[in-house]
C-alpha cells in the first residue's frame, strides 16, 4: 500500500505540473488564442488577444465573438463555423476584427471544433501589415494605369480610399472638402453614410427613404447635406456608391464591372459604367 500511494502521489504531482506548464505556455504564446463556446461566447483566451483588440476580460467574455469580427466577414466566420460542426472540423480562413479604439486588424485563423466538448479552438496571427501591404501594392497597379490628367481627375479618390493606410487624414475628405468637419457635421455625416452603404442595393435608396431612417423631413435633410457638404442628396448618394466602388477596386475585390454596378445599387451595368466614365474620366473595365 505504501508503495502504490507513493506512486500515485508521483502519477499526480507530474499530471498537475503538466497542466501548469500547458498554462504557462498558453499563456506565453505570441498569436492569439481563444476557445469559443458553442454559444458564441469566448471560453478561455490568452494575453495577447486582450493586447491586441484593447477589450477588458468583461466585455469579451460577455459579449458574442460576432460582436467583434468586422460587419463585412460576420456571415462568412457565421458559415465556417457551421461547416466546421456539421463535418469540416478543421478550417483555415482570414477575417477581421474590430479593436476598442476602432480599429481593423486582420487576422488568419487555424480553428478546429472538438466535438466532445462542443467548443472551438482557435489560433490566429496578426496579418494587418501584409494586407496593407497588399492593397497597397495594388492601389500602385491601378495608379500605373492611367494618365496624368486621369491622376489628377480623381487624386482625392485614390489617396483617401483608405483611410487605415492614411490615418491622418479626415474620412470625408474623399469627397473633395478642403476642411474638417465640425464633430456633430462629422457624426451626421457617419450616419448618413451608413445607411447609404447599408442600403445601396436597394431600389428605393432616395431622399425619402433615407429622410424617414434619419427621423428627420426631407427638406431638414436637404438643408443638412447643402451646408455640409455644399451638394444634393441624390449627388452625395451617388458618390458615396462611386466611393464604394473604389474600395472594391483597390482591394481586388471584385473583378467585373457588373458586379461592382450591383453592390453599388445600378440595376444596370451601362449605367454605371457610363456614371463612372462620367466621374472619373475612365472606362472602369480598364481599373479591373
Amino acid at each position: 500500500m505504501p508503495v502504490y500511494h507513493a506512486e500515485t502521489c508521483k502519477m499526480k504531482d507530474k499530471y498537475v505540473n503538466n497542466q501548469a506548464d500547458l498554462e504557462y505556455y498558453f499563456e506565453q504564446y505570441p498569436n492569439l488564442l481563444c476557445i469559443v463556446g458553442g454559444d458564441g461566447l469566448l471560453k478561455k483566451i490568452n494575453p495577447a488577444v486582450q493586447n491586441l483588440l484593447g477589450y477588458s476580460d468583461e466585455e469579451l467574455f460577455n459579449s458574442p465573438i460576432d460582436d467583434f469580427i468586422h460587419p463585412d466577414d460576420r456571415e462568412v466566420a457565421s458559415h465556417v463555423r457551421t461547416a466546421q460542426v456539421n463535418s469540416a472540423h478543421f478550417a483555415e480562413y482570414d477575417n477581421r476584427l474590430l479593436t476598442k479604439d476602432g480599429k481593423t486588424v486582420w487576422l488568419s485563423w487555424s480553428s478546429v471544433f472538438i466535438e466532445r466538448d462542443q467548443v472551438f479552438f482557435s489560433i490566429a496571427k496578426d496579418i494587418t501589415s501584409k494586407k496593407k501591404e497588399e492593397e497597397q501594392s495594388h492601389i500602385v497597379s491601378i495608379l500605373n494605369r492611367l494618365g496624368e490628367e486621369q491622376k489628377a481627375r480623381f487624386s482625392q479618390e485614390i489617396a483617401f480610399i483608405n483611410p487605415e493606410i492614411h490615418p491622418e487624414v479626415p474620412d470625408f475628405r474623399w469627397l473633395g472638402l478642403n476642411e474638417t468637419l465640425a464633430v456633430a457635421d462629422q457624426k451626421w455625416m457617419e450616419k448618413f453614410e451608413t445607411l447609404v452603404r447599408k442600403h445601396a442595393g436597394t431600389a428605393n435608396l432616395n431622399l425619402r427613404f433615407l429622410s424617414a431612417e434619419m427621423a428627420m423631413s426631407e427638406r431638414q435633410v436637404y438643408r443638412y447635406i447643402d451646408r455640409i457638404v455644399s451638394m444634393t442628396p441624390k449627388k452625395l448618394i451617388t458618390m458615396v456608391q462611386m466611393h464604394m466602388v473604389w474600395e472594391m477596386i483597390s482591394k481586388g475585390k471584385e473583378h467585373s464591372p457588373a458586379a461592382l454596378g450591383r453592390m453599388a445599387g445600378f440595376s444596370s451595368t451601362s449605367r454605371f459604367k457610363k456614371m463612372f466614365y462620367n466621374i472619373y474620366g475612365i472606362d472602369v473595365t480598364a481599373l479591373l
